[in-house]
């Protein structure tokens, strides 16, 4: 799966699928990929074997004309100019403020949203006051810490089994009556 490298793009190949957009390889000469690398503003390390850049990254000056597929009739191809660089859509150039990587970045999104889970559910200690649940896998379980969707999810094989031992127990009442008749 194609994933932009640039350090604060958000694009990745299922989202940008069907709008016409091309994720680009790194060029293979040194000098140009330091400066592609240097553009992307990536505190990790960048292994430009598998990385790629999205297209809208690039002017559109910076692609050649596709001429033998336009003659041809077929559909035009992207193709980029062999002294390209990425210049549209960057993080902010040499002003001081820190870029984050993708895994920080989503690292602080998991705090915020256990965050505001907890405003739902302040603490353990209290009763949650968020929506019961009707089973476990429905979509409110995404609404409850983790602490109390484990409980909720013990409760819920505990209801299981109370309604298994119910069905086992009229069974084996029927059976005595049935051995009581006889």
């Amino acid at each position: 799966m194609s994933v932009c490298v640039v350090a604060t793009c958000p694009n990745y190949h299922r989202k940008t699928k069907g709008k016409g957009v091309i994720y680009h390889t790194f060029p293979v000469c040194s000098n140009r990929n330091k400066i592609w690398i240097s553009k992307c503003k990536r505190q990790d390390h960048i292994n430009v074997k598998y990385v790629r850049i999205y297209s809208d990254h690039f002017r559109p000056s910076d692609y050649m004309d596709d001429m033998k597929n336009r003659l041809l009739g077929l559909n035009q191809k992207k193709i980029l100019k062999p002294d390209a660089v990425p210049s549209v859509n960057l993080p902010l150039q040499d002003n001081g403020e820190n870029i984050l990587s993708r895994s920080e970045r989503k690292r602080k999104r998991s705090i915020l949203r256990e965050a505001k889970i907890r405003l739902k559910c302040p603490s353990s200690k209290k009763a949650c006051k968020t929506p019961a649940m009707e089973p476990f896998t429905t979509a409110t379980t995404e609404n409850i810490c983790s602490s109390c969707f484990k409980t909720q999810k013990k409760m819920h094989y505990f209801w299981k089994e109370l309604v298994f031992l119910k069905k086992n127990l009229k069974r084996q009442k029927r059976r005595l009556r049935k051995s009581e008749k006889k």
